[in-house]
């Protein structure tokens, strides 16, 4: 089946993606990062990661939800489809609840185009 082909392209890359975590990094010498206080410097590295980490599988995370929804629609068996909406809310729900400020945003971005955090990253080695 199609389907699961490209699940396991799709599940590889996360994988390899998380092999990246394991990088060790000198940590983020960046004077707004370095002012914030601890808790929020956690999430904003946090977010920092996990835009890397989402840059990272996009592509084969598209692949996946295409040949989902293809094979959902010529089917009619909602199985799979409902399963990924599930795993995908519970990995919004989580985020939701997140409120970051408009100059954090920015920053993260700016953070992101850094070569080094473009791609997934070990916190505990930059911070």
């Amino acid at each position: 089946m199609q389907l699961l082909k490209v699940k396991q392209e799709y599940e590889n890359q996360i994988h390899q993606c998380q092999l990246l975590e394991n990088r060790k990094l000198k940590p983020i010498n960046d004077p707004w990062l370095s002012s914030l206080p601890l808790e929020r410097k956690k999430i904003i590295l946090n977010e920092l990661n996990n835009a890397a980490l989402q840059r990272c599988v996009i592509n084969k995370e598209k692949d996946f939800t295409y040949k989902l929804l293809d094979y959902t629609a010529k089917t009619g068996d909602k199985l799979f489809l409902n399963s990924w909406l599930i795993f995908q809310s519970a990995l919004y729900g989580e985020r939701d609840n997140l409120v970051l400020t408009e100059k954090e945003q920015k920053n993260i971005n700016r953070l992101s185009e850094i070569p080094k955090y473009y791609y997934p990253f070990n916190m505990k080695s930059v911070s």
